[in-house]
């Protein structure tokens, strides 16, 4: 298994990426190639990888105003959920951020998402905030933070 950070040339990583995008999020939330490419060059995307597969996503994008980075989309492969990959794809974006003196993670998650809430708070993350409708009505987030 491999922890990459993903670069725009990368293109058979990005197919890959926007495909498990799909099967995550559906229509509402995947990101697309037009969302990804300035993810990647403006933030920050790590990816794990076995035998050339993507397996696992994290985007993250960074607070101008402070120290935190913002993690926008997080999502392992179905046939990969529950294995201890999405802990090590946080625990090593947290050795980049906290190398390059980011002092905070943030995450925005469905209160229905209760595998993501359950890892986010095995690493660490605290609710701070129930953010109501925060993507229209009846779309309820819970914001989460973590000191790195």
């Amino acid at each position: 298994m491999e922890f990459l950070e993903i670069e725009a040339k990368d293109k058979k990583y990005i197919k890959q990426i926007i495909e498990i995008e799909k099967e995550a999020f559906g229509l509402n939330g995947g990101v697309d190639e037009w969302i990804l490419k300035p993810m990647i060059r403006y933030g920050k995307v790590f990816v794990l990888v076995i035998e050339n597969n993507v397996i696992g996503i994290a985007e993250y994008m960074r607070d101008f105003d402070g120290d935190e980075i913002f993690l926008y989309g997080f999502s392992i492969k179905k046939e990969y959920r529950k294995c201890g990959y999405g802990k090590k794809l946080l625990e090593e974006s947290i050795k980049v951020f906290r190398e390059n003196k980011i002092k905070k993670i943030g995450l925005t998650v469905s209160l229905e998402n209760k595998e993501a809430i359950k890892l986010y708070k095995k690493m660490g993350f605290k609710m701070e905030e129930m953010l109501k409708d925060e993507y229209g009505k009846g779309i309820d987030r819970l914001y989460l933070g973590r000191e790195i």
